[in-house]
């Protein structure tokens, strides 16, 4: 796709909720007789219309963009953002989310710039045959904000010597769905999938991919994340909160929205505005790179929370969210390999060196759609399923929970 062709693309659907000349565009308010969307109301919307892309051509079917840091979107160390899409021919979209960790003033491991391209992770593999969306159109967003997608603040501490902290993830998301809405107007479908910090950045990304494509059928796969914190310490995700500049994007009439430590109260709110949303979860009882590396608690106590808050969704929308829970460590199950949360270049990963020497000796351990299985259930036949709404094949599934590794 040339750049004529955007420029031209961008005087009729930019921002176009309907993606059709003429009608009011995503970032204008919503018509006196249109009720705002719930990105909206939370004030998720506002870097809309205000991002231009740059084009790179990466090969036949596969774009690369860049945006300027001036209008936002930034890596976390100052690099720029990049995203790709992909085109198939298809009636369905994908838009996954890159994993890629956390950058905290009290711990920070995060990958710090974005490639250029779409990885060969297991979910964005068109010549995988067990992958459900093998054949769909993609947009691929890379991780490299520490903030889940969400963050909107630059903090000048010099951690780790790196100089300033850039957390624009809400600027990043926002500029890659502009471009998707461009090359892709009308989807019939999205699966909205992230693993590890993607799919964290799914509970305010739900929202905004929600007002970009208000028709289209909605179905989200959180991958190792969604909402968790430490368990009965409840200032910790306060902290993220205020550190990454988020806490004005929670909704105002949710007080469940923090709960006991975690932000799964958030996912709920959006099931409960959004009535035809379905959402996914896998996550492994004892998932080290969470419990003991991020959280930096036992895994009995992330277990504990985990058990917990994911029961409570799963009692309040019973049809709309379920589970995928096995036992032991394992952190994903889309991907395959470790590309899909580092990366392929360890220079732009951000480690504290005890925990790289944790990871290299076996925490880090990444499961595939394939490999991914309970009682002969796989993780690709689990996702197909909750794309489908085949509710006899989707449910809500848990290995008995082993000793804690500790």
């Amino acid at each position: 796709m040339g750049r004529l062709r955007i420029v031209l693309m961008g005087l009729c659907v930019w921002m176009a909720a309907l993606a059709a000349c003429g009608e009011d565009t995503a970032d204008e308010p919503a018509a006196d007789d249109a009720q705002p969307s719930l990105a909206q109301e939370l004030g998720l919307t506002l870097y809309s219309g205000a991002i231009t892309p740059i084009e790179e051509d990466v090969d036949d079917n596969t774009t690369t963009y860049t945006f300027d840091p001036e209008e936002g979107p930034i890596c976390m160390r100052g690099d720029p953002y990049r995203m790709s899409v992909r085109e198939r021919d298809s009636e369905d979209l994908v838009i996954f989310l890159q994993g890629g960790g956390a950058c905290l003033s009290e711990f920070c491991l995060a990958v710090t710039k974005a490639p250029a391209g779409i990885p060969g992770v297991d979910i964005l593999r068109p010549d995988l045959p067990e992958n459900p969306v093998a054949d769909w159109d993609v947009v691929y967003l890379p991780y490299c904000d520490g903030s889940f997608f969400a963050g909107d603040v630059s903090i000048d501490d010099n951690l780790n010597g790196n100089g300033t902290r850039h957390h624009r993830g809400l600027a990043n998301l926002t500029a890659a769905l502009e471009v998707s809405l461009q090359h892709f107007p009308n989807p019939r479908r999205i699966l909205l999938a992230g693993s590890s910090g993607g799919a964290y950045g799914m509970m305010l990304g739900g929202p905004l991919v929600r007002h970009y494509y208000p028709d289209a059928e909605l179905v989200m796969m959180a991958d190792s994340g969604i909402g968790l914190g430490r368990h009965n310490e409840p200032e910790f995700i306060q902290g993220v909160l205020e550190e990454f500049n988020m806490l004005r994007f929670l909704p105002k009439d949710c007080p469940q929205c923090q709960s006991n430590g975690h932000l799964t109260g958030v996912v709920g709110y959006f099931l409960e505005r959004e009535p035809d949303v379905r959402i996914g979860l896998y996550s492994a009882w004892y998932d080290a790179i969470l419990a003991r590396t991020f959280f930096q608690r036992p895994s009995d106590n992330f277990a504990d929370g985990l058990d917990e808050q994911t029961e409570r969704l799963h009692q309040a929308h019973p049809e709309r969210f379920r589970r995928f829970i096995n036992d032991g460590i394992q952190h994903t199950s889309l991907l395959g390999d470790a590309t899909g949360i580092i990366g392929t270049d360890l220079g732009a990963v951000e480690v504290p060196p005890d925990t790289l020497t944790d990871l290299i000796s076996g925490e880090l351990v990444i499961g595939g759609i394939n490999t991914t299985e309970i009682d002969g259930l796989t993780m690709a036949t689990w996702l197909s399923a909750l794309i489908e709404g085949d509710l006899d094949v989707w449910v809500d599934v848990q290995q008995e929970r082993g000793p804690s590794p500790d």
